[in-house]
């Protein structure tokens, strides 16, 4: 791993500049362009301090350094720069050394002892998942896995909107109206029509919303036919969005949707009340905040005595911390929601939980699309299942033009048309809203799944038309660019994955898999594989192997489907 060289430049240019070498590691980066160097160290903070230009201090510290770190063989000054490059020697021993382990590859022991609790999917029932769950559920279950790779004990929830004043409008519905409803055929679609339907008379008829609020009251207060309706609700949805979740590959370890914290909200308040924190307003019961935190007051109980969402978070965030023992909370819910988790935190601050700095909100925007935003209340959706469908649809009729003799075609469609799905969302930052585009989601010479997928087919056709095991041992120097180059990005991969999640942006590892392909096709190209001198064929075997071996890592990471063919 490239750690391992920047712990080496660290401690002796750290000697030299008498400076931790714990603060000169946090200053390396890769150059631009890597002719100049594998890692460089910007002088420019060192200007004022010594009374220098900075191209000056960097041709100076060169000189000092040169053949001083152990693995460096060349050493350069390049603007305010200084520019380190690793002997090839040391960096193909490194590479090889790392797939004697390739399960552990990526992986830290940073989180150890520690558990991560993450917040994601969570759809609402009564509704079929859209393709606005794509994001929350594809984003969630990437940072769930990177976590992991880091050594992180982590339970992930699936934390449904089974609650709420939507289920109260939802069983007037069905109370009134649900007669003329046949629920044994794809009940979703016709407890859709019943909320569009309430909606739309509520418009016409403003009196609709106060039953429809009563009637929620009436299931808090737990009123037997009304649980019984909601009960059956629950049971249908959840049918619909485990066959999705299983396409997706998505796993959660616990459901404790919203209504699980029914009996744990008193004590909310009670510990609100006992730190004089909540306050009356219009008959509401809120939390006010100070003037310089630019908030309106976060509402706990509302006028007629119902709870609102963010009772019931307060009681998920204690609730994960105090008996589930995390000590991160992590909540990957779109940033239209952004004002709610800083009220919810901030309360949480205010009770005097320090632990509050440990819940992160990783928010994330939205796909775009020509007719605009979807909106289920109004009756205008795209089903996540209708995406899906069409992605393999796409990827089925691309093989049929492409490779028609491919053996198990619906499996690989499948594993192609879900995997572009899921590198397209997150090879873009989840803070920008998102371009839904067919032609680069499912494109197998850009920026996409299918192209990273390939990649590694291509290693795997090659392994195989090799027809020895890949030895990683006795190789001949590889140091040719097109060698150096990929060998330098297998190296990287670690440090990738944990920037991945430090930050929660999977689109770093996303476009390091662009990077790793590129570089391959670039040495596959340029450099012969199979055929050559039997000690230069095995040594590039080897490099195949190890580019094969981090693909891998990378697209389970991803939760990117693998398939053996294209």
């Amino acid at each position: 791993m490239i750690d391992v060289f920047k712990r080496e430049i660290a401690e002796v240019l750290g000697h030299l500049l008498n400076k931790p070498s714990s603060e000169i590691i946090k200053s390396l980066e890769k150059p631009k362009i890597l002719d100049h160097g594998h890692l460089a160290f910007p002088v420019f903070a060192l200007a004022k301090e010594k009374r220098q230009a900075p191209p000056a201090i960097a041709i100076d510290l060169a000189k000092q350094l040169t053949g001083k770190i152990l693995n460096v063989s060349q050493i350069s000054a390049l603007s305010g720069f200084l520019n380190f490059k690793i002997s090839p020697e040391a960096m193909q021993a490194e590479v090889f050394r790392e797939m004697k382990a390739p399960d552990r590859l990526g992986c830290t022991d940073e989180g150890k002892g520690q558990r991560v609790v993450i917040d994601f999917s969570s759809p609402n029932i009564a509704k079929p998942m859209h393709v606005g769950h794509l994001r929350p559920t594809v984003i969630g279950q990437a940072i769930k896995n990177l976590a992991q790779s880091q050594g992180y004990d982590v339970i992930a929830v699936n934390h449904i909107g089974d609650w709420g004043s939507q289920f109260g409008k939802l069983a007037w519905a069905m109370q009134n109206w649900g007669s003329g409803y046949d629920f044994s055929v794809d009940p979703i679609k016709k407890l859709v029509e019943l909320y569009v339907r309430f909606h739309a008379e509520a418009a016409k008829n403003p009196d609709l919303e106060k039953k429809g609020a009563e009637t929620f009251l009436k299931l808090e207060q737990g009123d037997p036919e009304i649980q019984k309706l909601w009960k059956k609700v629950i049971e249908y949805s959840f049918k619909d969005y485990e066959r999705l979740y299983a396409l997706l590959g998505t796993k959660h370890d616990v459901i404790l949707g919203e209504s699980f914290y029914n009996d744990k909200l008193q004590d909310v308040v009670n510990r609100l009340e006992k730190k004089s924190l909540l306050k009356e307003s219009e008959g509401a019961q809120v939390v006010f905040f100070e003037e310089a935190e630019s908030m309106p007051p976060c509402i706990i109980k509302k006028s007629d005595g119902a709870s609102i969402y963010a009772t019931r978070d307060l009681a998920a965030a204690i609730y994960r911390k105090e008996v589930q023992k995390a000590d991160q909370l992590i909540y990957v819910v779109g940033h239209d929601q952004s004002l709610h988790f800083k009220q919810v935190f901030k309360v949480l601050q205010m009770l005097g939980y320090d632990w509050a700095e440990s819940c992160h909100h990783i928010s994330f925007g939205f796909y775009q699309f020509k007719d605009g935003k979807m909106s289920t209340r109004e009756g205008r959706v795209i089903l996540l299942e209708d995406v899906i469908s069409k992605s393999i649809e796409m990827v089925t009729q691309m093989i049929s033009q492409k490779n028609p003799d491919l053996e198990n075609k619906d499996q690989v469609a499948k594993e192609v048309g879900v995997g572009a799905l899921i590198f397209h969302d997150l090879l873009n930052d989840r803070l920008k809203n998102v371009e839904f585009d067919w032609e680069r989601v499912l494109s197998l010479d850009g920026d996409s799944g299918p192209y990273v997928q390939y990649t590694n087919v291509r290693c795997q056709s090659l392994i195989r038309k090799y027809g020895s095991p890949v030895s990683l041992d006795d190789l001949k120097l590889m140091d040719s660019l097109e060698e150096q180059r990929l060998m330098f990005t297998i190296l990287q991969f670690q440090d990738v994955v944990s920037a991945s999640y430090k930050n929660f942006k999977p689109n770093i590892l996303a476009q390091y898999m662009l990077e790793l392909s590129g570089n391959f096709s670039s040495f596959y190209n340029k450099c012969r594989i199979l055929g050559e001198d039997p000690a230069v064929e095995k040594s590039r075997m080897a490099l195949v192997k190890a580019t094969e071996l981090t693909l891998i890592r990378g697209m389970q990471l991803m939760n990117m489907p693998i398939p053996k063919a294209m």
